[in-house]
């Protein structure tokens, strides 16, 4: 890939990024504050998470601008890459923990309340951020994880070895993204047997069998579902062709991954909000009441029916009493009925 174009994908990463983020963060604190839902925490953490990918592309972006003085440095180097991996890390172990909320929300529905209270999430998230700061800047905190003859090309096999590749994609991303599968396999199970014993228990009542409630489950299922492939498809090219370049010394792949790959990866953190925001229903409603309606500003048009009885059928008389008009309605844009 080119630097030009690579700098133009940079640019519009940086900008598309944190805006959809930023959005998602205010939609979902106001939603917080008029329904505490634990499920809105963890969609709250994964879009933070994101919107520090987002300024890492800025940072990236503005190290294009001034031709890569920064990567000249390995000090800068490795921080610069210790910075865009961290937030990835915190939001792929974010996605492992919706997936576990959804999980013991529809295994455990009585006792959920009782597992997910405050302090557990707020320790949840603290062990969360603590494990994604320190795999994410290993590379700063062992030195035996460096390179040793680095050349001033920025990328993680320019900078780091292979070993610290081996411990993101067999310590964090395949275990993260096995227990995320499996999780949402038995959310999914568990989901079909409570809808086919509602659809026996109404059908035996004699009630009809579209009732909302029953598909809540399937419907967080599906978002998490979607969420999860998009995430599997961005990041999982990155990690099967850098483990082929760590184990095949003759392939030469190093500048597919800095580019490519990576920017594929980083731009998962604009599908997130894109997927939250039209599949979960109470974001869509917030977003489209209070961004999208209130920018249509529609000033009512006031229409005037005039009825009149009474009137010939082949030519109206010339002279017409006050007595003829029976009837005046107003009707206005937003649907009023006025009758005078």
């Amino acid at each position: 890939m080119s630097s030009a174009v690579y700098a133009a994908l940079h640019i519009l990463l940086s900008i598309l990024i944190p805006t959809a983020n930023i959005l998602v963060i205010i939609i979902l604190s106001n939603l917080l504050k008029k329904k505490h839902c634990k499920s809105y925490i963890f969609i709250l953490n994964l879009a933070a998470a994101d919107l520090l990918v987002g300024l890492m592309c800025i940072l990236e972006t503005l190290d294009d601008v001034f031709d890569e003085e920064f990567d000249k440095n390995l000090f800068f180097c490795l921080l610069r890459l210790c910075f865009t991996v961290t937030p990835c890390i915190g939001s792929m172990l974010t996605l492992l923990l919706i997936s576990l909320d959804r999980y013991l929300a529809v295994r455990m529905p009585l006792y959920y309340l009782k597992i997910m209270n405050n302090k557990c999430i707020g320790i949840s998230l603290a062990v969360l951020w603590l494990v994604s700061f320190l795999v994410g800047h290993m590379p700063l905190i062992t030195p035996s994880l460096q390179h040793t003859n680095y050349t001033g090309v920025c990328g993680l096999f320019y900078a780091a070895k292979s070993d610290y590749l081996y411990i993101l994609c067999f310590i964090i991303f395949l275990p993260a993204l096995f227990t995320i599968v499996c999780l949402h396999t038995a959310v999914g199970r568990i989901a079909y047997v409570h809808h086919r014993r509602i659809q026996r228990s109404r059908a035996i009542s004699g009630l009809p069998n579209n009732h909302p409630a029953h598909s809540s489950h399937f419907k967080a299922a599906r978002t998490v579902l979607i969420v999860i492939i998009c995430f599997t498809l961005s990041w999982g090219p990155y990690y099967i062709t850098g483990i082929v370049q760590a184990t095949c010394t003759s392939c030469k792949l190093v500048d597919l991954l800095k580019d490519i790959l990576f920017v594929l990866g980083e731009a998962n953190s604009l599908l997130n909000p894109l997927i939250y925001t039209f599949y979960c229903r109470d974001i869509r409603r917030y977003f489209y009441k209070h961004f999208v309606c209130r920018s249509r500003k529609v000033k009512p048009q006031i229409l005037a029916l005039v009825q009149f009885a009474n009137i010939g059928t082949e030519a109206m008389p010339k002279e017409t009493s006050g007595d003829s008009v029976h009837d005046v309605s107003l009707f206005s844009g937003s649907g009023d009925l006025i009758k005078e």
